[in-house]
């Protein structure tokens, strides 16, 4: 499993590299000499010849009652991770832009029905192609309510939603997907390098960004798949690109 495998490898970096900080990088600057210069959230720096930007996105959470509490227990924020989970039961997509329309994609197979409530209306790159999708007859779209809370036991068992009049309706289900866009967490070069519409860092095959010597990998990227296994190529990519650009006179 991908969360077993994340784990072995926090408990590695933890306990078993001579050289590792545990503080954050607020912001990477370009020095005179074309090094990076790294200012950390304690106050200190620290200057490389190479970096690599490997840290991820965050969901755009609800913010209701439920949310935090049932998260891994029915609540996921990755249908591509999480639907075969849900084979057969009733679940709800709980967004409204292209993330939300692939996950109606993904989980109509397996699903026994869904319910897509448009809480957050977002992009969607292809809307002729995503009415298609939410035509299926096992999905019953939303609109104009709000997600007021989820609710179950030990596991999720529904969801509450508020109508623009004011009523209030429960709706039965087992899964709850939030599927709001991902957001990168770009912050500290978001100065430095390209980035394409949705804030992800443009990078080239090798991992390479729009600034030499600034490597990036993973879901910050435009290689964004929600994958542990697709990121942790991208970071041995990106950890080889790194080593030949260093590896050259004058880097």
């Amino acid at each position: 499993m991908g969360a077993d495998l994340v784990e072995q490898f926090a408990t590695r970096v933890a306990t078993g590299l001579e050289h590792h900080l545990q503080d954050t990088v607020d912001l990477v600057e370009r020095t005179p000499q074309r090094h990076f210069k790294l200012h950390l959230h304690e106050g200190h720096s620290i200057e490389a010849r190479a970096v690599i930007m490997a840290t991820g996105v965050r969901a755009q959470r609800l913010f209701v009652d439920g949310e935090s509490e049932f998260f891994l227990r029915g609540l996921s924020y990755s249908a591509i991770s999480h639907a075969p989970l849900f084979a057969g039961r009733d679940v709800a997509i709980i967004a409204g832009g292209d993330r939300a329309v692939a996950a109606a994609r993904i989980l109509a197979p397996l699903a026994n029905h869904i319910y897509y409530i448009i809480a957050r209306p977002q992009r969607i790159g292809d809307l002729e192609a995503a009415e298609e999708t939410l035509s299926d007859p096992k999905i019953s779209v939303f609109r104009g309510w709000e997600m007021q809370q989820v609710v179950g036991d030990a596991f999720v068992t529904g969801i509450d939603l508020v109508g623009i009049s004011g009523e209030v309706r429960h709706v039965p289900v087992d899964g709850v997907f939030v599927q709001f866009g991902l957001l990168p967490n770009n912050g500290a070069v978001r100065n430095l390098v390209q980035l394409d519409a949705d804030g992800h860092i443009i990078v080239d095959e090798n991992c390479a960004t729009s600034t030499p010597g600034l490597f990036a990998a993973g879901d910050v990227t435009t290689v964004c798949a929600e994958q542990f296994v697709v990121s942790l190529g991208e970071g041995a990519k990106a950890a080889l690109a790194a080593w030949r650009y260093l590896a050259e006179p004058g880097a």
